[in-house]
């Protein structure tokens, strides 16, 4: 099962070794809508969201001696009308490379890191109000620099290796600073990389990131995450899965830095754990996600709690249910991530605890 976890997670992020050998368009997508009950603390709000619903097109095409070309173009659609969304086409994963079975995959394009990757598929709400991402990934920055490690970055060169033995190697090169234009311009860079294992009942995987933006306004990096120029950021976690029959049980640790403004480094822990009870065509979901204090810095931590329940109507269509809360320290205001929902969320103020109901349908076609 855990191998199969890690097939599909590099066969969905990059989108190498899973085409067909065809050169015929694949049309793809995934329409994710939910009824969310939101409190941010201090006032509750009912809405319409779209959960990472998005439609995709690749292909790819046998250039022979075992070589494909492949391709794919994605863009994320927000179905409950929201403004959100931006106006581009291919916000999303979208790239063109170079696939061979023996020797992995060269992309070039906008994509997932292999930092994101390396844990994205141990969320067992991912792509909901109650993803993970409201704490993980945090640049020690708290409210505005949450999730922002777990990053889909543009001007990215990527390899992904085969499998050998169970591990596939994942690294990828951010090129920043592309507009420069004087000797003084520091040239911002990214870079990011993974090794994933998956055998029998278990996954794992180990996964670092730096990230340097260079001066402002001079390309790609100036945009990630809420970080200013001459900012830096690293992080590197660890994150692993077991399965034993109907039951699986998730867990990551991951540890970030960062000098924002000159200032000196300041580092976060955080952690995860989750846990995944199947049968039938139902689930019981549970989860919990920790944010440590910012160094040196007391109550400035946070922890959120989800509940949930899934039935499969079909093996495309999917009903949930869930309920979650985030508890803030009184020095720290976090809110739910947006990275999995869209149409918006007041941040709650420092100290508050936001809460979600949530009742959706998920059909991937």
């Amino acid at each position: 099962m855990q191998k199969k976890i890690i097939a599909l997670a590099i066969a969905a992020a990059f989108s190498a070794p899973a085409f067909a050998d065809t050169s015929n368009v694949t049309v793809y997508g995934v329409a994710n809508m939910s009824y969310d009950l939101t409190n941010n603390g201090v006032v509750g709000t009912n809405k319409v969201s779209s959960n990472v619903s998005r439609l995709g097109l690749k292909g790819s095409e046998d250039l022979g001696g075992g070589l494909s070309a492949v391709w794919q173009i994605e863009q994320l659609i927000a179905i409950d009308n929201s403004t959100t969304t931006a106006s581009t086409f291919g916000t999303r994963n979208t790239f063109a490379g170079l696939s061979s079975a023996t020797a992995g995959t060269v992309l070039l394009g906008r994509h997932d890191t292999p930092y994101k990757i390396a844990t994205r598929g141990l969320d067992v709400f991912g792509d909901t109000i109650a993803d993970n991402r409201s704490l993980m990934g945090s640049t020690a920055g708290g409210a505005g620099f949450t999730g922002v490690h777990d990053a889909r970055l543009g001007d990215v060169v990527a390899y992904i290796s085969p499998a050998m033995s169970g591990v596939t190697v994942a690294i990828a090169h951010v090129s920043g600073a592309e507009t420069a234009a004087t000797a003084a311009d520091v040239k911002g860079a990214a870079w990011s990389m993974a090794a994933l294992y998956g055998a029998g009942p278990i996954n794992a995987s180990l996964a670092y990131q730096v990230v340097d933006v260079g001066t402002a306004g001079t390309g790609t990096m100036g945009g990630f995450g809420g970080l200013g120029a001459n900012d830096k950021a690293k992080a590197w976690k660890l994150g692993g899965g077991y399965t034993m029959d109907a039951m699986t049980v998730n867990a990551a640790y991951e540890k970030t830095s960062n000098t924002i403004g000159g200032a000196s480094a300041a580092g976060q822990s955080n952690w995860y754990l989750s846990g995944k009870y199947s049968f039938g065509t139902d689930a019981v979901k549970l989860a919990y996600t920790r944010a440590g204090d910012v160094q040196a810095t007391t109550n400035t931590g946070a922890r959120q709690w989800a509940l949930g329940y899934d039935h499969g109507l079909s093996k495309r269509t999917n009903l949930y249910a869930l309920y979650t809360r985030l508890s803030n320290d009184t020095g720290a205001a976090y809110g739910f991530s947006t990275a999995g929902s869209t149409g918006g969320f007041a941040a709650a103020a420092a100290g508050q605890d936001p809460s979600a109901w949530s009742f959706g349908m998920k059909h991937t076609f």
